[in-house]
């Protein structure tokens, strides 16, 4: 058996367990909040769990379960809503990736690989705009021998890169918790979500392993990650696929938001300024445990108020509603007008690709958008400046090279790559 088919062979298996424990009950559907968006509300929750079942058994499925598998934005909502201890979000997304990869058209690894080295440049580009080499090294793993292993691998995962003000400030906070830290991440070690989504398993499980593998040979048995998708996909799918082929698990993967909150006490003795906010905050429910995390950190910034807003919450990142953009629109100006009318002075993001998407639309309105992080930071006595939004005020991919002269030539970028990586990512192609 090849190794291919042994990767295979996980993903089929595990389809086969939850076919064994699934009842059909639907209830997962009816948690689901995308299925009357995606016009489907009106399926029947058995039938349509039956016809996901079907897909992860090595069968057509129905339409309304492909069409469910399509819109799942990880929301998350369906897990508790199962009482045979089934995750619902991995046997939805798994019936969507065999959906796809039976599905006529081009060879599995070519449905993947150009958007996925359009995110490669796109973290490759902006990163680099954004800082200076010494300060972007602070990303790469350390190249000195350590007498111990680091308490935690600290994972940034691929995106936030693109954002780089945030992970920073994360670094500096373990700094100050005196945590012993590695750094890995990058497009070099990514999660495979990219392989996942399209179908093409066993191109995956290659990247996610190597990931593992590498993250594993730090030697600390904490991974904490940043993003909320490569939690999902190395701590949902490609681990406990690890463990059933090699019947070990090298590390415990954890949010890096909640491991904060854990040392909650330790980070307000360390408080030294005052934030005097009034915060709302742009959630997610993929993880409830980062969102309760973010609350209790809020709490101890002196002089910060946080104000509860009456929104649904729906997605894993803005990005995970890309197949609904009419709802994903309104779903933003539903949150804006909610927020206005608050009274507040601060929307703060938790994730990357929110923050990217919606980090400018304070412009003009009665409060400003800032990540979480930026709020803890200050409280902390770190200074951050987010550079990325001050690339997407400018507006103009000309003068946003312009304002960057210094730093292209400090990496050597190419200005034909640079120009590119910019349309795509503030010229309305997406990103």
């Amino acid at each position: 058996m090849t190794a291919a088919d042994e990767f295979l062979q996980v993903f089929r298996a595990r389809g086969a367990d939850i076919a064994d424990a699934c009842t059909r009950c639907g209830d997962c559907f009816r948690a689901c909040p995308m299925t009357g968006p995606a016009g489907i509300g009106g399926a029947d929750p058995g039938e349509t769990a039956a016809a996901i079942v079907d897909l992860i058994t090595g069968g057509a499925g129905n339409a309304e379960a492909v069409r469910w598998g399509e819109v799942c934005s990880g929301s998350g909502n369906c897990i508790p809503a199962c009482t045979h201890g089934i995750n619902p979000r991995f046997m939805v997304q798994l019936a969507r990736g065999f959906a796809r990869r039976d599905a006529e058209g081009p060879p599995l690894p070519t449905r993947w690989r150009k958007p996925f080295q359009t995110m490669s440049r796109g973290v490759r580009v902006l990163s680099r705009l954004q800082l200076a080499p010494e300060t972007l090294a602070r990303f790469a793993p350390s190249r000195e021998p350590r007498a111990k292993p680091a308490d935690v691998v600290f994972y940034t995962g691929c995106n936030v890169l693109k954002t780089p003000h945030i992970a920073l400030l994360c670094l500096d906070i373990l700094d100050l918790l005196g945590v012993e830290y590695e750094v890995m991440g990058g497009v070099g070690q990514c999660c495979g979500v990219y392989q996942y989504r399209a179908g093409d398993f066993e191109s995956n499980s290659k990247m996610a392993y190597a990931t593992i593998d590498g993250l594993a040979s730090a030697g600390a048995k904490t991974v904490l990650s940043w993003c909320p998708s490569c939690q999902i996909s190395i701590g949902e799918v490609s681990l406990p696929n690890y463990q059933a082929q090699f019947g070990e698990k090298p590390f415990d993967l954890n949010p890096f938001l909640i491991f904060l909150a854990d040392r909650a006490d330790d980070l307000a003795r360390l408080m030294r300024r005052r934030v005097d906010r009034r915060v709302a905050l742009h959630e997610r429910p993929v993880f409830p445990g980062v969102v309760e995390a973010v609350k209790t950190l809020l709490s101890i910034i002196p002089g910060t108020e946080l104000v509860e807003i009456d929104v649904p919450r729906v997605g894993t990142q803005a990005n995970s509603l890309a197949q609904l953009p009419k709802f994903k629109r309104e779903l933003v100006q539903r949150e804006l007008a909610a927020v206005a009318d608050a009274g507040v002075d601060t929307l703060a993001t938790i994730y990357h690709a929110c923050h990217r998407e919606i980090c400018d639309a304070g412009d003009g309105r009665s409060f400003e958008i800032v990540n979480f992080m930026e709020l803890l930071g200050e409280g902390l006595g770190l200074d951050s400046d987010d550079l990325y939004k001050r690339l997407k005020q400018l507006r103009e991919v000309d003068d946003i090279i312009a304002d960057s002269a210094d730093l292209i030539a400090a990496h050597d970028l190419d200005l034909d790559t640079v120009r590119d990586a910019l349309l795509f990512e503030f010229g309305g192609a997406g990103g």
